[in-house]
């Protein structure tokens, strides 16, 4: 593989001053590959898809750390690059296949060049995660994390006719609240769907949570929204208002 080492950091950061007691992560924010190698144009249309990023999902967690005056963090590059939320022992940590598709960068990925995507790319993210919560924690504020995700309207020939999804494991009384104040914007809502939080499909945000004592939530919205301009600040307000209102919640 032709590489090219990136200066970039493998996150990018918003109101990175901010000590809100609200913390948001996007752990498949970018579709970007941080190498340079000429690419088919069925492999550079892949990037754009579900399987490369989550699509629309960064654009709102800025609008959100905007609105709420919070710091987020999303993940620079691609999925398809190595998963940031994913274990490292879990087989899709690093995409063989993406439907149909081979995914030529990690066709001959051995445990070495795995090893190093982890320490290139993986650890650093979970690290600035870790440096803004302790950043907060030391000053007395317990925030709640809010990993903010996209889903597709259909998968393997199933529709998922809901707006929001609500991921939760140990915080189901939060994400009934967040549910109702959304329903009542006129969103449809469902709790631990398209994932379970309860079936660890909310890793990234989990791992920090249980880490350090926290509350947390995952958001999930339907990429079918995004299809329509204006979208985000559409959604933006309302989920502002259904977050603002835990927010207190968090700090017990």
């Amino acid at each position: 593989m032709n590489r090219t080492a990136s200066r970039e950091r493998p996150f990018s950061i918003e109101n990175p001053r901010s000590l809100s007691p609200l913390l948001l992560t996007c752990e498949h924010a970018g579709r970007r590959l941080p190498f340079s190698r000429k690419l088919a144009a069925r492999h550079r249309a892949l990037l754009n898809t579900h399987w490369g990023w989550d699509i629309g999902a960064w654009e709102l967690t800025v609008d959100l750390a905007r609105r709420l005056d919070a710091t987020a963090v999303g993940g620079r590059w691609s999925r398809l690059l190595i998963d940031l939320n994913r274990r490292a022992a879990d087989p899709t940590l690093v995409r063989r296949r993406a439907g149909r598709l081979l995914v030529p960068w990690n066709a001959d990925l051995d445990a070495a060049e795995t090893e190093r995507r982890m320490l290139a790319y993986h650890v650093p993210y979970h690290q600035e995660v870790d440096r803004l919560i302790l950043r907060r924690t030391v000053r007395g504020v317990r925030p709640l994390l809010l990993a903010v995700h996209s889903f597709t309207p259909r998968l393997d020939g199933r529709s998922r006719p809901f707006q929001i999804g609500i991921l939760y494991e140990r915080h189901g009384a939060l994400a009934r609240r967040v549910g109702r104040l959304l329903r009542a914007s006129g969103l449809s809502v469902r709790y631990n769907q398209p994932y379970s939080g309860m079936k660890g499909m909310m890793y990234s945000v989990d791992r920090h949570a249980s880490h350090h004592g926290l509350p947390c939530l995952e958001l999930e919205v339907n990429q079918g929204l995004f299809a329509r301009p204006g979208t985000v600040a559409r959604l933006g307000p309302a989920i502002a208002r259904a977050i603002r209102a835990i927010l207190p919640v968090s700090r017990r």
